[in-house]
């Protein structure tokens, strides 16, 4: 019985211990719901200090393909606040009607209140970029600093990632164009699977990389988690694309006059091999942009995730443009 005892006791001991040191590791880790006219939104935030938001990408994408890359800033006095905008990750995913960007722009601000803040720094990745150019300009009084990491910003943005897209089938890989034309004949649509397997098959799997090997290191954050999935119906009412252009509900949103008074400091990232964001899709909003307002950085073998690709190069260019 003693013997037992003491096993127990070890064991015991021995749990606590690993308890304990789970716990330190995560201990500035928080996660939380936030209520939304349309639902719930996820919000995750770690480390303590001036809060730096991250806006996913897709539409459709969660958080979770950010996890563990911005670390580096948390020893630097920010606080990383990763969310699943509605419709997205952990978040509510089903609602009546259709998803829109401004929907984002709201949920921006209700992590913004529930933060309890006055000024936030957006971060903002891709298509994540558009709902992140919204809410600077709707609510600017809200934004210390924006961030633009490949990322697109209006209808017109967007657009232009869809044409590369379409263009490099239709160039690289004209048996699959003459495919898709011949669904097109047919009257099926471009959110039918049909259209699906043909147009984001795998032998696209390297247009968003310098090296598509780096593809494998793009999830520090590994999850089974169902609720992490990509949602489709997400990008299908926003983007809708009918056989390369915009159809959804992302469609009218134009910046080029609203942008001329632009006065919130912005970083603006490039990847020389992005064939989604484009260096001419990127540069066009480095161009629109007051000049001095914004920071435009190459980097030259990355394509659309330059954090993965030229990690430190990426730490240094961010680090600086958030500290000075």
């Amino acid at each position: 019985m003693k013997k037992y005892l003491t096993n127990f006791i070890v064991l015991s001991v021995f749990i606590s211990m690993m308890l304990f040191e789970v716990s330190a590791k995560n201990k500035d880790i928080t996660e939380d719901y936030i209520n939304v006219p349309q639902g719930k939104i996820y919000i995750r935030t770690e480390g303590q200090g001036h809060p730096v938001v991250i806006i996913n990408g897709g539409p459709g994408g969660g958080h979770t393909v950010f996890v563990g890359w911005f670390d580096f800033l948390k020893k630097q006095g920010y606080q990383l606040v990763f969310f699943d905008d509605i419709g997205r990750g952990r978040s509510t995913r089903k609602i009546e009607g259709k998803f829109t960007p401004q929907m984002t722009v709201d949920d921006i601000e209700s992590v913004r209140q529930y933060l309890g803040v006055k000024k936030i720094t957006l971060m903002a990745h891709s298509y994540g970029g558009i709902p992140a150019m919204q809410y600077a300009l709707q609510h600017s009084q809200h934004v210390k600093k924006l961030v633009m990491l490949n990322a697109s910003y209006d209808t017109k943005s967007q657009q232009m990632n869809a044409n590369q897209y379409f263009h490099i089938i239709r160039t690289r890989y004209p048996e699959k164009w003459r495919q898709l034309e011949s669904l097109k004949a047919q009257g099926i649509k471009s959110t039918d699977d049909k259209f699906a397997q043909i147009a984001y098959g795998r032998y696209m799997d390297w247009y968003q990389w310098f090296d598509v090997a780096n593809k494998s290191k793009n999830r520090k954050y590994q999850t089974n988690d169902e609720r992490d999935y990509f949602n489709l119906q997400v990008f299908d009412d926003i983007i809708d694309l009918d056989y390369g252009e915009i159809r959804g509900t992302l469609l009218g949103i134009n910046i080029e006059e609203q942008i001329k008074d632009f006065a919130i400091p912005t970083l603006i990232t490039a990847g020389r091999y992005d064939n989604a964001s484009t260096p001419e899709l990127v540069y066009r909003l480095y161009d629109m942009l007051p000049k001095g307002i914004a920071t435009y950085s190459m980097f030259e073998q990355s394509g659309h995730w330059p954090w993965v690709e030229e990690t430190k190069k990426f730490e240094q260019v961010l680090s600086h443009f958030l500290n000075n």
